[in-house]
């Protein structure tokens, strides 16, 4: 069994504009990086310097998710558009692999409760309106 400084791989699930900038961002550390996506015209988002790898596939079919590697995953980053989909792959991922973090986008922040306490959640609407305070304490400051 790997340990968990072994780890060395990060796989993204969803090639959306947000997974192509996650993948192509840790790539471009240096990072061994797989993402994963149903459609393969989907990997034309990525940035033309990724050096990581594609699979096309179901990320929901546990044959897809070896075949990235999840089993020597460090961090697996869960966004495709589908909040279901997404909480059905984290809880999967939590069950069956030690991967120490998982990270979920979510559109619907009250599907939370869903999730495992383990998992992160990335929320676009939170991210937005804790942004969108700080630039009105700011501009209230002035």
């Amino acid at each position: 069994m790997i340990g968990k400084s072994e780890k060395k791989t990060i796989v993204v699930i969803g090639s959306s504009k947000l997974g192509a900038s996650i993948a192509s961002y840790n790539s471009s550390r240096g990072i061994y990086t797989v993402i994963v996506d149903k459609d393969a015209s989907s990997f034309k988002k990525l940035d033309p310097n990724f050096s990581g790898f594609t699979v096309e596939g179901n990320a929901e079919e546990q044959y897809v998710l070896l075949k990235a590697h999840v089993d020597t995953a460090k961090e697996v980053d869960i966004v495709t558009d589908n909040d279901n989909t997404n909480i059905f792959i984290a809880c999967f991922l939590v069950k069956f692999y030690k991967i120490p973090y998982i990270n979920v986008r979510l559109h619907d922040t009250t599907k939370s409760c869903l999730l495992p306490h383990e998992v992160n959640i990335i929320s676009p609407y939170l991210l937005s309106l804790n942004l969108y305070k700080e630039l009105k304490a700011k501009e209230e400051d002035k």
